[in-house]
């Protein structure tokens, strides 16, 4: 279920970057609505607020699999696995560890991306809210 949030405030883009994590996010309809902006720039900051809230459900995190895959072969062909030495079932074995080590690591670095990219943000409002339009 979808959840619609008004953002009156900057100080309610803080409390939306506290509620963002690694494993999962609520889905969220956001309506930014503040009262020293006009539509347009209210409409331009309701884009950013949900390009940065949205990465950990964008479809990459769908297809990541396949690209470590194709990471861990270029490694193994251009042996720095070296699979002569270790052998075909631990090369196989050792490709589990390496994805989940890869995709917890992509998971937390667009998590505290899209958390400091939050708080930047409203910080900039809370500045000079005519500062990110020109």
């Amino acid at each position: 279920m979808q959840q619609r949030t008004f953002i009156t405030s900057p100080e309610d883009i803080r409390a939306i970057a506290g509620e963002i994590n690694i494993f999962s996010c609520k889905k969220q309809i956001f309506k930014v609505q503040l009262s020293q902006l006009g539509e347009a720039e209210n409409f331009a900051v309701e884009k950013k607020l949900v390009r940065f809230y949205s990465l950990g459900q964008h479809s990459f995190w769908n297809i990541l699999p396949v690209y470590t895959i194709l990471v861990y072969l270029l490694m193994v062909f251009t042996n720095i696995i070296p699979y002569h030495e270790l052998g075909i079932v631990p090369t196989i074995l050792l490709y589990a560890p390496f994805a989940l080590a890869a995709m917890l690591l992509l998971r937390i670095a667009a998590t505290l991306y899209a958390k400091r990219s939050l708080l930047k943000l409203e910080q900039e409002l809370e500045s000079d809210p005519s500062f990110i339009f020109g």
